[in-house]
C-alpha cells in the first residue's frame, strides 16, 4: 500500500535527525578529547619551561662559585699548553702574474706597498723553501701576501701541503705565541699538519694544515 506523499516528507528529516544525533556526540567527544589532550600538552609544557629556570639558576649559581667549570672541555689533557688564541696576519694569494695582484692591492684596495726586505726569506734549494717572486701589501692591520705559484714545493720540501700551489687563495694565515703549543693543540685535537719550520721565512716558524673544507691555514711564530 503506498504511504502518502505527506507521511513520506515527515519521515525523511526525522530519518536524518536521527543520523545527525550519533554524529553529533561524535564531534563534541573528539573535541573534548583533543582539548584534553592539549590541556595535557600545556601542562607538561609549564612544567618543563620551571624545571629549565631552575636548572639555568643552579648552573648560575655554581658558575659564581666555581668559575672553573665554565672551561673548554679538551679531549686530551693539554693545560700545561698556554697560548694566546692565534689572530688573523694574512691571506696569500696565489697567481701566475704577481704584477696584477701588486696593482689590484695597491691601486685599487688603497693597500700600501710593504718593502720585500721585510720579509727574509730562504732560497728554495735550501731546505725546500721557495724563491718565486711575492709582493706584500698592508692595511695597517693585516696583510696580503701575493705570491707566485709553485707547484714544485711538496718535492723539495717533502711536506704534503703545498701552501702556494693550489690559488686563488693559497692560505690563511695566523700568528701565535707559541707555535709548540699550538702544534700540541693541533695534534690533541687530531689534525694533521705540515711543519715547514723557517723553510719559508727565516724568521718565522710556519706549520699548515686544512680546515674541513680543505682551505689551507697556516700559524706561525716569530723565531728570535
Amino acid at each position: 500500500m503506498n504511504e502518502p506523499r505527506g507521511a513520506m516528507r515527515l519521515a525523511r528529516p526525522l530519518m536524518a535527525s536521527a543520523h545527525a544525533a550519533p554524529l553529533a556526540r561524535g564531534v563534541l567527544l573528539a573535541r573534548r578529547a583533543c582539548s584534553s589532550r592539549s590541556a595535557a600538552a600545556k601542562q607538561e609544557y609549564d612544567q618543563l619551561a620551571s624545571d629549565l629556570e631552575q636548572i639555568k639558576s643552579s648552573m648560575r649559581t655554581l658558575e659564581q662559585a666555581h668559575p672553573e667549570v665554565m672551561a673548554p672541555i679538551i679531549a686530551t689533557d693539554t693545560s700545561s699548553d698556554t697560548f694566546s688564541p692565534p689572530k688573523l696576519h694574512h691571506i696569500n694569494i696565489v697567481s701566475r702574474e704577481v704584477s696584477e695582484l701588486l696593482t689590484f692591492y695597491r691601486d685599487v684596495m688603497r693597500m700600501d706597498e710593504m718593502p720585500i726586505e721585510m720579509f727574509p726569506r730562504n732560497a728554495a734549494s735550501d731546505q725546500g723553501g721557495s724563491d718565486v717572486p711575492i709582493r706584500f701589501t698592508t692595511d695597517g692591520a693585516m696583510q696580503m701576501h701575493l705570491a707566485t705559484q709553485d707547484l714544485t714545493v711538496p718535492f723539495r720540501s717533502g711536506e704534503a701541503i703545498n701552501p702556494i700551489g693550489i690559488g686563488p687563495v693559497g692560505h690563511i694565515a695566523y700568528r701565535t705565541d707559541d707555535i709548540d703549543a699550538f702544534k700540541r693543540h693541533l695534534e690533541a685535537n687530531g689534525i694533521a699538519y705540515s711543519d715547514y719550520g723557517t723553510r719559508f721565512a727565516k724568521e718565522w716558524h710556519q706549520v699548515f694544515f686544512l680546515d674541513p673544507v680543505g682551505t689551507i691555514v697556516e700559524v706561525h711564530a716569530v723565531v728570535s
